[in-house]
Protein backbone atom coordinates (compact mmCIF):
# COMPACT_ATOMS: atom_id res chain seq x y z
CA UNK A 1 0.00 0.00 0.00
CA UNK A 2 1.42 3.58 -0.98
CA UNK A 3 1.16 6.61 1.27
CA UNK A 4 -0.99 9.28 0.53
CA UNK A 5 0.90 12.09 0.06
CA UNK A 6 -1.34 15.71 0.40
CA UNK A 7 0.10 18.31 -2.06
CA UNK A 8 -0.15 21.83 -1.19
CA UNK A 9 -0.27 24.26 -3.70
CA UNK A 10 -0.44 27.19 -2.26
CA UNK A 11 1.70 29.93 -3.37
CA UNK A 12 3.52 32.24 -1.21
CA UNK A 13 4.66 35.77 -2.24
CA UNK A 14 7.13 38.54 -0.97
CA UNK A 15 5.92 41.90 -1.29
CA UNK A 16 8.68 44.20 -2.38
CA UNK A 17 8.04 47.80 -0.72
CA UNK A 18 9.22 51.30 -2.05
CA UNK A 19 10.27 53.55 1.02
CA UNK A 20 6.86 54.90 1.29
CA UNK A 21 5.55 51.26 1.98
CA UNK A 22 3.76 50.74 -1.64
CA UNK A 23 4.06 47.48 -2.85
CA UNK A 24 6.57 47.62 -6.13
CA UNK A 25 6.82 43.95 -6.81
CA UNK A 26 6.17 40.50 -5.48
CA UNK A 27 8.19 37.71 -5.52
CA UNK A 28 8.11 33.73 -4.82
CA UNK A 29 11.63 33.76 -2.81
CA UNK A 30 12.35 34.39 0.62
CA UNK A 31 14.63 37.34 0.83
CA UNK A 32 15.41 39.68 4.24
CA UNK A 33 13.36 42.65 4.52
CA UNK A 34 10.15 41.25 2.38
CA UNK A 35 7.21 40.40 4.05
CA UNK A 36 4.55 37.67 3.48
CA UNK A 37 1.66 38.57 1.84
CA UNK A 38 -1.33 36.75 1.01
CA UNK A 39 -2.35 36.60 -2.76
CA UNK A 40 -5.75 38.22 -2.54
CA UNK A 41 -4.66 40.69 -0.44
CA UNK A 42 -5.66 44.14 -1.40
CA UNK A 43 -3.07 45.69 -2.25
CA UNK A 44 -1.10 42.81 -3.92
CA UNK A 45 -5.06 42.89 -6.40
CA UNK A 46 -4.00 46.74 -6.79
CA UNK A 47 -0.17 45.84 -7.91
CA UNK A 48 -1.38 43.62 -10.20
CA UNK A 49 -4.52 45.78 -11.28
CA UNK A 50 -6.87 43.92 -10.56
CA UNK A 51 -9.06 46.02 -7.87
CA UNK A 52 -12.69 44.51 -9.64
CA UNK A 53 -14.17 43.37 -6.45
CA UNK A 54 -15.51 40.73 -8.79
CA UNK A 55 -12.35 39.58 -9.60
CA UNK A 56 -11.73 36.10 -10.46
CA UNK A 57 -8.41 34.49 -11.46
CA UNK A 58 -10.25 32.56 -14.49
CA UNK A 59 -11.35 35.45 -16.10
CA UNK A 60 -7.98 37.38 -15.46
CA UNK A 61 -6.53 34.45 -17.60
CA UNK A 62 -8.71 34.09 -20.32
CA UNK A 63 -7.54 38.13 -20.91
CA UNK A 64 -4.03 37.58 -20.63
CA UNK A 65 -3.84 34.70 -23.05
CA UNK A 66 -3.04 36.59 -26.09
CA UNK A 67 -0.69 38.29 -24.84
CA UNK A 68 1.12 35.41 -23.02
CA UNK A 69 0.77 33.66 -26.64
CA UNK A 70 2.92 36.58 -27.99
CA UNK A 71 5.42 35.75 -24.89
CA UNK A 72 5.29 32.08 -26.33
CA UNK A 73 5.78 32.76 -29.82
CA UNK A 74 8.64 35.64 -29.12
CA UNK A 75 10.48 32.30 -27.18
CA UNK A 76 10.20 30.44 -29.99
CA UNK A 77 11.57 32.73 -32.41
CA UNK A 78 14.43 33.18 -29.73
CA UNK A 79 15.18 29.66 -29.54
CA UNK A 80 14.83 28.90 -33.12
CA UNK A 81 17.32 31.61 -33.97
CA UNK A 82 19.93 30.12 -31.44
CA UNK A 83 19.39 26.83 -33.25
CA UNK A 84 17.89 25.13 -30.36
CA UNK A 85 15.06 23.84 -31.99
CA UNK A 86 14.14 23.53 -35.79
CA UNK A 87 10.97 25.07 -36.79
CA UNK A 88 10.63 21.76 -38.29
CA UNK A 89 10.79 20.27 -35.28
CA UNK A 90 6.61 21.05 -34.48
CA UNK A 91 4.20 19.59 -36.08
CA UNK A 92 3.27 21.04 -39.34
CA UNK A 93 -0.48 22.16 -38.19
CA UNK A 94 1.77 24.37 -35.43
CA UNK A 95 4.28 25.61 -38.16
CA UNK A 96 1.19 26.94 -40.42
CA UNK A 97 -0.34 28.39 -37.54
CA UNK A 98 2.80 29.89 -36.04
CA UNK A 99 3.41 31.31 -39.85
CA UNK A 100 0.12 32.61 -39.87
CA UNK A 101 0.33 34.81 -36.55
CA UNK A 102 4.28 35.86 -38.26
CA UNK A 103 3.17 37.04 -41.18
CA UNK A 104 0.06 39.04 -39.57
CA UNK A 105 2.36 40.31 -36.36
CA UNK A 106 4.42 41.59 -39.47
CA UNK A 107 1.84 43.14 -41.40
CA UNK A 108 0.55 45.24 -37.99
CA UNK A 109 4.19 46.47 -37.51
CA UNK A 110 4.72 47.21 -40.88
CA UNK A 111 1.83 49.43 -40.85
CA UNK A 112 2.53 51.18 -37.50
CA UNK A 113 5.27 52.97 -37.73
CA UNK A 114 6.76 53.43 -34.26
CA UNK A 115 10.02 53.84 -32.34
CA UNK A 116 10.47 49.62 -32.46
CA UNK A 117 10.04 49.56 -36.39
CA UNK A 118 13.65 48.55 -38.05
CA UNK A 119 13.86 50.58 -41.81
CA UNK A 120 17.37 49.27 -42.45
CA UNK A 121 18.14 45.74 -44.15
CA UNK A 122 20.13 45.55 -42.18
CA UNK A 123 18.41 44.95 -39.02
CA UNK A 124 16.21 42.92 -39.58
CA UNK A 125 14.26 40.61 -36.88
CA UNK A 126 15.80 36.61 -36.99
CA UNK A 127 13.18 35.25 -38.95
CA UNK A 128 11.68 31.54 -38.40
CA UNK A 129 11.17 30.61 -41.96
CA UNK A 130 12.98 28.90 -43.88
CA UNK A 131 13.49 28.54 -47.63
CA UNK A 132 10.93 25.41 -48.23
CA UNK A 133 8.66 26.95 -45.55
CA UNK A 134 8.28 30.30 -47.46
CA UNK A 135 6.13 28.50 -50.34
CA UNK A 136 3.78 28.10 -47.96
CA UNK A 137 3.16 31.60 -47.99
Amino acid sequence: MQPNYLISLTLMLYAIRNPEGRIIGLTESVRPGLQAVDVKNREVLEFLSINDEEFSAEDFLDQSDVSTVRIIEDMIEILISKNLILFTDFPLASQKKLLSRKLARSIIQSESPGPDTKTSDTLQTPSILIEDDESWL
